[in-house]
């Protein structure tokens, strides 16, 4: 894996809460520790054994991980790029009415208020997606496109009920910044390659959508028959050389 790159605050979590509770939100546990969904594979990890300064980070092997630790912020270059870029969209700590920190992370990380999203554009097709999901809302959401079609959507209220099954929680647990299981690093994997997406959206329609430390996994080449002839018949011939010599 690459990598680049408070007190809580009662009044946010109050409305979060409220606002959880003003949409009746209840779910069966159906007893799985992953799950499938429009072509995707999903897991979460509970912030349990997740250490500060960083929070929760990918266990995925052969990712890029982007932590905007760097004083550049979200990347504008590179094979993932991010719009809006920079540091306008970044926090560290909370703050009151706009944004709560992930729990356990105590550096900068990305934070969308009310509609508003961020786009993450890859230079290439990508098979796995993963990020540190901080007091998972209903109206947070992850979206993944390729050549601007959209292949599936995600939102908070999937991401609490996987939690919820997987860890055999009551109820989906939402709103609070300061609970394993509302902070969650959630994997998201191309269930197929009809599924790979070179688009990332985040999108939030209330406050706020926190995240950090975006993991992605590029799809590798694979060779067209033209490449696997050539080398095959480069073998060949340097087979062919060797046997000439020890019969010299």
């Amino acid at each position: 894996m690459q990598i680049y790159g408070s007190n809580a605050n009662l009044g946010k979590r109050v409305m979060k809460v409220l606002i959880a509770a003003s949409l009746g939100i209840l779910s069966a546990s159906v007893g799985v520790s992953s799950v499938s969904a429009a072509g995707f594979n999903l897991d979460v990890t509970s912030s349990e054994n997740c250490l500060s300064p960083n929070g929760c980070t990918t266990g995925v092997a052969h990712t890029v991980t982007i932590d905007f630790n760097s004083n550049l912020g979200a990347p504008s270059t590179g094979f993932a790029q991010y719009s809006p870029n920079g540091t306008t969209q970044l926090f560290t700590g909370s703050q009151s009415g706009l944004s709560a920190t992930p729990f356990k992370n105590t550096t900068p990380y990305l934070s969308l208020p009310t509609n508003k999203s961020a786009v993450i554009s890859f230079g290439g097709l990508v098979d796995y997606f993963g990020l540190y999901w901080g007091s998972v809302d209903t109206y947070n959401s992850v979206e993944f496109k390729k050549g601007g079609v959209s292949l599936a959507t995600f939102g908070g209220q999937q991401i609490a009920n996987l939690v919820q099954s997987k860890f055999n929680l009551p109820s989906p647990q939402f709103a609070s910044w300061t609970s394993n299981f509302t902070n969650v690093y959630v994997d998201f994997f191309a269930g197929s390659e009809a599924k790979q997406f070179d688009t990332v959206v985040l999108k939030s329609t209330g406050i706020a959508f926190e995240t950090d430390n975006h993991a992605y996994r590029a799809v590798k080449p694979v060779p067209v028959p033209g490449m696997v002839l050539g080398v095959i018949a480069a073998a060949g011939a340097f087979a062919a050389k060797r046997k000439k010599a020890a019969k010299a």
